[in-house]
């Protein structure tokens, strides 16, 4: 099918045919050059290739969505996130992402509680290291400190699904779910494992949450001291270049369907400031 858009006063949508390699050599040649002059000189791979091969991708997920009865939706105006990094509270002063990622929700808020997240990049290739290199006295020349940038930059391509929360309404609402249902949660656990799709350690604390102290022995307290609560599949050079991607991820999208219903019933009714909002 081919997806277009239902305005008039907007261009159609192609349909979306997969990301080319000049889509992927463009954030190869951006991870070794991160700087404005390159990125200027080279920006219109990234205009009139990559970001539209995403809006492209985000129509053809409505459908594909759409099709499996999952309340997804998007567009390519409100969904992609900016390839420009926010360098203002960072040690990182490299202006831009390496990679290109949307995200999907039922609100049509990219940032709204249960997502689905598409993070396009090259798949990571082993680089030799020279050992001469390495300063003892100085950790950002340690080869676990090469190429860091976020928790996500250089680990390759891959959809998430579930929910990536920062407000502590939402994160305590989803723990006290978790402890009012224990079965209901065991459940989801089980489902996605039937499904192949592990959840993420979900940026733990280190000592359980106030008030679950009692947990701590228990079989909950892994679930209760994440933040984060995620299914992640990595995605492959081929599956990028596919025009079957928006199926596949749909798919990804239904396996965790137990962790997003659970997740929306914890977080129902619950308010968060919009200027606490990311």
């Amino acid at each position: 099918m081919t997806n277009t858009a239902a305005s008039p006063a907007h261009a159609p949508v192609p349909a979306f045919a997969g990301f080319s390699a000049r889509d992927l050599d463009f954030l190869t040649g951006l991870a070794a050059n991160n700087d404005k002059v390159w990125f200027t000189a080279h920006r219109a791979a990234y205009d009139d290739g990559l970001k539209p091969a995403m809006g492209a991708l985000i129509a053809a997920l409505n459908s594909a969505f759409a099709a499996r009865g999952l309340p997804f939706e998007g567009e390519a105006r409100k969904n992609i996130f900016r390839i420009h990094r926010d360098v203002r509270f960072s040690k990182d002063k490299r202006p831009y992402k390496t990679h290109v990622s949307a995200s999907l929700t039922r609100e049509g808020d990219k940032m709204a509680p249960g997502m689905v997240y598409v993070h396009v990049e090259p798949e990571p290739q082993a680089a030799a290291f020279d050992p001469q290199t390495i300063d003892p006295l100085d950790p950002s020349t340690l080869p676990s400190a090469q190429g860091a940038q976020d928790d996500y930059a250089g680990s390759g391509p891959f959809v998430a699904v579930g929910f990536y929360l920062w407000d502590r309404p939402l994160i305590d609402a989803f723990r006290r779910q978790i402890v009012r249902d224990p079965k209901a949660w065991r459940a989801v656990e089980t489902a996605l494992e039937k499904t192949g799709l592990a959840l993420e350690t979900g940026a733990p604390v280190k000592r359980m949450p106030k008030g679950y102290e009692g947990q701590a022995d228990g079989p909950l307290a892994p679930a209760l001291k994440r933040t984060h609560w995620l299914v992640r599949r990595q995605l492959t050079a081929a599956d990028l270049a596919s025009p079957g991607l928006p199926d596949l991820i749909a798919d990804v999208a239904a396996g965790a369907r137990p962790l997003l219903d659970f997740g929306w019933r914890a977080l129902h009714g619950v308010v968060v400031e919009p200027a606490r909002r990311r």
